[in-house]
């Protein structure tokens, strides 16, 4: 039986997140019921999910736009400027979910309901914390792309905890959320900064359906910005990294991981919130802990192609 669950993206900013919801349309052991969009712009972000779920011929799943929420420092912050360009042009004056995202989390992923993918930041399932503090311990399991249990390193070169994104846009958050008890599935970014979409993966999905073919787009928008960060040391062939569709797919599917059990607690340390496994206060957690990355890169692509 197909998982039942919500997916709470960042869409628009990097491409992964758009990767996530198509493996999550595609893949036939998974049920995606709702997208909530989180941070920043998130009407944007929701014109962005709508797009692609027509394009994918499900213009039955809701799309409701969440909370902004807090940006906790000025010099990280949670848009990077070509969000219009990943919505390609498109227009079109899509249908308002009747929900806001948090209430849509509450409604659905209450009472053993649906889980819960968190590939953003935490805040539209901090909000919904605070409105329905019953979410706790109803929630069958959040699967969270972010935290850091390893050293990581990008392309061979080490990087500091700093690099994790999601959990330190709004910290407090974070905090609220992955502190709050629920079982979490964490996929980290210890792990994921190894996981790469490559140039053959894009031109296979140049070759697809209209989905497809607009992922690809949106890809070399998004390849375009990573390089400029990177200042020469991504390869030419490394198109994108696979952040949050390997945090979907290991929801149903752990052939090219490996994982761990462990109690973690989410805490401030030196003015970042860092992830830590933590025997007596923490709370129950499995941890993605090694990825065979070209294997999962495939498996995606033609989880994808074969929809």
């Amino acid at each position: 039986m197909a998982i039942p669950f919500v997916l709470d993206t960042d869409i628009g900013t990097d491409v992964d997140d758009a990767l996530a919801l198509a493996f999550a349309l595609r893949c036939p052991k998974l049920d995606l019921r709702a997208v909530t969009t989180v941070s920043g712009d998130t009407v944007r972000r929701a014109r962005i999910a709508k797009m692609l779920l027509r394009l994918a011929g499900r213009e039955d799943i809701e799309v409701a736009a969440g909370v902004a929420g807090e940006v906790s420092d000025a010099r990280r912050q949670p848009e990077a400027g070509h969000e219009t360009a990943m919505l390609l042009g498109d227009d079109t004056e899509y249908e308002r979910s009747r929900r806001d995202g948090v209430t849509l989390i509450v409604e659905e992923c209450g009472a053993g309901g649906c889980e819960l993918a968190t590939v953003g930041m935490q805040s539209n399932l901090a909000a919904a914390l605070d409105r329905e503090p019953a979410l706790s311990t109803e929630l069958s399991r959040l699967t969270v792309m972010g935290g850091v249990f390893a050293p990581v390193e990008f392309l061979g070169v080490p990087l500091p905890p700093a690099i994790d994104h999601n959990l330190n846009v709004d910290q407090p958050a974070s905090m609220r959320a992955l502190n709050a008890g629920i079982p979490s599935l964490y996929v980290p970014c210890d792990v994921t900064m190894g996981a790469w979409l490559m140039s053959h993966h894009v031109d296979r999905l140049r070759e697809g359906d209209a989905l497809c073919r607009t992922l690809a787009q949106q890809i070399d928008i998004w390849s375009l910005e990573l390089k400029k960060k990177g200042r020469g040391a991504i390869p030419d062939d490394h198109a994108c990294l696979l952040h949050d569709p390997l945090a979907v797919a290991c929801m149903v599917d752990r052939r090219f991981v490996t994982s761990e059990l462990a109690r973690v607690t989410v805490a401030i340390h030196d003015g970042l919130a860092r992830t830590f496994i933590d025997p007596a206060a923490g709370h129950d957690a499995e941890i993605i802990a090694s990825v065979d990355a070209p294997a999962f890169a495939d498996y995606w692509l033609e989880t994808v192609l074969g929809g």
